[in-house]
């Protein structure tokens, strides 16, 4: 036992020991590069670089060793193993930051020829939403009235973040979206109440405009507002109605649930206005967004509105041509996806050393 204790101790040792040494030697690397003498940078630090070494330089020393390197090799006019160094220090951190007062020039030239955007950001989405139709024309079943009534439905899936421009993303989502809506008809002193749900595969592409990027990218601002417009696809997956009749003088009809699915388009298409802001947590953004989509087509059509005979004389509930608007209120957490990559070569000049 105490034989184990003692390795034990001795590896921690050793272990310390070299997390001593790649921060003596980071200490070593500066001291070095302020006296002026930058071709020993690349060796002395060589071996704390070393990705095959586990307890080499922490991530945050990485950086400053890479950018102590990025630095020489552009006073040392060697631009592809400025390049090459530069490239390292952006893949150990892609959030990475030059300081615009501090860092020389020819430093901040070089970071600003690289892509250090995400290429892309992948997340999940979740929400409600409320849904109500927009009813185009109706066939009441007798004398009466109807009325409609907001419910709320789920939404939640995948969400793809792709920048296009410099201030625009591009925004296709994979979204299971169910709209609940009440109806309610009253005829003859009979009242029925029929919610239906339709449950929908939806796939919208939104191109998004963000505003004060840059300086959300400097951490000059805490939230980057946004606002999109796009098209909603929609696939159909099931409709239902259930359908509740309570008549004056007789027993209620008992509740029943009506299957609506073959009733109803398969394809329904819709225009999207959304509002939200980003805001920075960890590897990724944390997204708000408020989404009113308009319904362009048709959910029902004249072929159809009698085609459930059962709900239409047992329930008193007269069918209708409507499309199906809504709001949804979301929250997504957004993953970036960094591939840090020259993207232009121009002509850099040394950094003047005094």
């Amino acid at each position: 036992m105490r034989r184990i204790l003692f390795l034990i101790l001795a590896v921690a040792t050793v272990v310390e020991g070299y997390a001593q040494n790649c921060a003596q030697t980071l200490r070593l690397a500066r001291s070095t590069y302020d006296q002026g003498r930058l071709h020993e940078l690349p060796f002395l630090m060589k071996d704390c670089l070393d990705p095959k070494r586990t307890d080499g330089f922490t991530k945050q020393e990485k950086v400053e060793a890479y950018k102590l390197l990025t630095m020489s090799y552009i006073y040392l006019e060697e631009p592809e193993k400025a390049d090459s160094s530069m490239l390292l220090l952006l893949r150990t951190d892609p959030y990475f930051l030059p300081n615009e007062n501090i860092d020389p020039q020819e430093f901040l030239g070089l970071y600003k020829t690289f892509r250090t955007d995400p290429v892309y950001r992948v997340g999940l989405k979740a929400g409600v939403a409320f849904s109500q139709p927009n009813v185009t024309s109706s066939t009441p079943v007798t004398s009466g009235d109807t009325k409609y009534e907001n419910q709320l439905g789920i939404v939640a899936g995948a969400t793809f973040e792709i920048p296009v421009l410099k201030k625009f993303v591009l925004n296709p989502e994979v979204l299971f979206f169910s709209r609940r809506f009440g109806q309610v008809d009253n005829i003859n002193q009979n009242s029925s109440i029929a919610p239906e749900v339709l449950s929908w595969a939806s796939i919208p592409v939104s191109l998004q405009y963000e505003f004060f990027k840059e300086k959300f990218k400097k951490n000059e601002r805490k939230v980057m507002p946004y606002v999109s417009l796009g098209m909603q696809t929609d696939f159909l997956l099931s409709a239902s109605q259930e359908a509740t009749t309570e008549r004056t003088g007789s027993a209620t009809i008992t509740p029943q649930t009506y299957d609506n699915s073959a009733l109803r388009k398969k394809i329904m298409f819709s225009a999207l206005l959304s509002a939200g802001v980003k805001i920075k947590a960890g590897p990724g953004l944390l997204v708000g967004e408020v989404r009113y989509a308009y319904g362009l087509t048709p959910v029902t059509d004249a072929s159809s509105v009698f085609g459930n005979q059962l709900l239409t004389f047992n329930n008193y509930i007269g069918p209708s041509i409507y499309t199906v608007s809504s709001l949804a209120v979301t929250v997504s957490y957004g993953y970036n996806i960094f591939k840090p990559k020259k993207l232009t070569r121009k002509v850099r000049t040394s950094i003047k050393k005094k």
